[in-house]
């Protein structure tokens, strides 16, 4: 299982990471709260110049962690309904296949993708099988919110309740199936052009909540609460690079593209470890010869 299993069966991560929500929500007397803004931005090195207010005008820490950006700050490189574009800032950790309903974490272990979205292998989610994955992690320093990386609609929405670890090195290095074993949200999107996408929200130690602008529903909000899939009903249509979710504070998004029908192709200039920004070119659907 891994230490950091072992510690958390121990220490309620979940309960660490509402806490730290509710106390993020606390607005502070303005003196005391323009010194919190300050610090966060330099010890985590936020880029102020891209936040829609002023850092000082935040009134807590969760308001700065959820921050808007300028308008026009992310270009959205979409050209059609065949490209699919970045719907986060962060890292992109890991790119590739899936082969046989298994993908591969950063540190090259194998995990399903039926389980990651909370799904049966005889699903509706059968396409899994052999989707093309591409993992993103946001640091604490990164925009948090969420977009849509394919313009189409939000059908089906999953939440697969778990663990709170973190995910970073220490998480990767010392836990076999991180992804799965942590609290996931995913939005089932059908893209104008028929293919289907997934975005995995993978929540972390820290991470106060998870929402979605297309649904109430928000995670960790109590101690217990049950999986579920459901449809949106009716469904919720988006643009590439429209609002689909944010995070309060920072996790991953692990993107599962339909590799079916049609063959994701990556952009060829994407390497793994770079940086990415909201509304970037991650790749385009093209016919099979």
């Amino acid at each position: 299982m891994g230490i950091v299993k072992k510690i958390c069966d121990i220490v309620p991560a979940a309960l660490g990471s509402r806490l730290f929500g509710m106390v993020s929500d606390v607005e502070l007397a303005a003196p005391l709260q323009k010194r919190v803004n300050r610090a966060f931005v330099r010890l985590a090195r936020v880029n102020a110049d891209e936040a829609a207010m002023p850092i000082d005008d935040y009134k807590s820490l969760n308001a700065l962690f959820t921050r808007e950006l300028k308008p026009d700050m992310r270009p959205i490189a979409c050209d059609g309904d065949d490209c699919a574009v970045s719907p986060v800032d962060g890292r992109l950790s890991e790119v590739g296949c899936v082969a046989d309903g298994m993908l591969l974490d950063v540190k090259g272990r194998s995990f399903s993708a039926f389980e990651l979205v909370g799904a049966e292998a005889d699903s509706e989610c059968e396409w899994l099988r052999n989707a093309y994955a591409m993992t993103i992690y946001l640091s604490p320093r990164d925009y948090h919110h969420i977009h849509a990386p394919v313009s189409g609609a939000v059908v089906a929405m999953n939440y697969a309740p778990g663990r709170l670890l973190p995910v970073n090195r220490l998480g990767y290095a010392l836990v076999d199936d991180l992804l799965p074993a942590n609290e996931r949200l995913t939005s089932f999107i059908e893209a104008r052009n028929g293919q289907r996408v997934a975005v995995v929200k993978v929540g972390a130690t820290c991470v106060g909540r998870i929402s979605v602008v297309y649904d109430d529903f928000k995670t960790n909000l109590t101690p217990r609460c049950e999986g579920f899939t459901r449809n949106v009903d009716p469904a919720f249509e988006v643009e590439a690079g429209a609002p689909l979710g944010c995070f309060e504070l920072g996790s991953t998004v692990v993107l599962l593209f339909e590799n079916d029908k049609k063959r994701f192709v990556p952009n060829p200039d994407l390497q793994v470890g770079q940086k990415i920004k909201l509304g970037s070119l991650l790749g385009r659907w093209e016919d099979k010869d």
